[in-house]
């Protein structure tokens, strides 16, 4: 079994006592809402986004407008799509305060998606969402394998707001790059798509569009690195992108490397 990932204990203590509490509509509405505020706020941005990065902010847009969905609608994987848009969210605005210092504005877009992840955790929220009996039944999934398949949904949707600012931001290096980044946003959409289908080619194109991120992305650790001034974050969001993107990816892959491996062997 994957080792878990820890989890901060503020964060566990919350879900702790949400899990108590219970008020799972209320929960689920608030974090429809605050989902629902990136849907609009990315279509405003659109309109007026830098020359490049207009397509980027649709398809955010779009991505989190399929989270509210899947939140409202209580899909099984809703829950886990949503939680790891939040984590992204997360992520990314820690990174970002560490590198520009205190800026209200990513606190508070951090604190939004913090929200989403909080107030869906617990097994009062799981039971309305990835412990229906309908499709458990239907796909033959014991506790382990969903799970498992939590974790990974959860991780690739984590990668899609940065695999989506690489792939369809602005780029300095031609258009083979850019249909590379098309591609790999591609694989990740169908592999994300094949896992809520059960589907184990879901599994080969998340490490497909990993493999394409790893090769032509611009990843590594420097571009965490703090700032000076302000204007050289612009300058290096596709570094930045690449390696949060990749990251997820790499994460959401490792809990099948095991069964992976044993088939190669197996086939051999």
């Amino acid at each position: 079994m994957a080792k878990q990932l820890p989890v901060p204990p503020v964060v566990a203590a919350l879900s702790a006592r949400l899990s108590q509490i219970g008020f799972e509509r209320t929960r689920r509405a608030v974090a429809a809402l605050a989902l629902s505020v990136f849907v609009s706020l990315y279509l405003i941005v659109a309109l007026n986004a830098p020359e490049g990065l207009g397509p980027a902010m649709v398809a955010l847009s779009i991505c989190y407008g399929i989270a509210f969905m899947g939140v409202v609608a209580e899909w099984f994987w809703g829950r886990w799509f949503a939680s790891g848009l939040g984590w992204s969210g997360v992520m990314v605005a820690i990174a970002a305060l560490a590198m520009v210092g205190w800026t209200p504005v990513l606190a508070i877009y951090g604190g939004l998606h913090l929200i989403v992840v909080v107030l869906l955790m617990g097994k009062k929220m799981a039971a309305r969402y990835d412990l229906q009996e309908a499709w458990r039944e239907r796909y033959k999934m014991d506790e382990f394998g969903v799970e498992r398949l939590r974790k990974t949904v959860t991780r690739a949707a984590a990668s899609l707001p940065s695999l989506i600012l690489w792939a369809l931001g602005p780029k300095e290096d031609g258009m083979a790059f850019a249909v590379t980044g098309i591609a790999a946003l591609a694989f990740a959409t169908l592999g994300l798509r094949g896992l809520v289908k059960m589907r184990s080619w879901g599994i080969l194109a998340l490490a497909g569009a990993g493999a394409l991120v790893a090769i032509f992305g611009h990843v590594g650790p420097a571009a965490f690195a703090s700032l000076d001034c302000n204007c050289e974050l612009y300058a290096r969001l596709p570094s930045m992108t690449s390696t949060l993107a990749l990251a997820c990816l790499a994460a959401a892959v490792l809990p099948f490397t095991g069964a992976i491996v044993r088939y190669v062997r197996r086939a051999a």
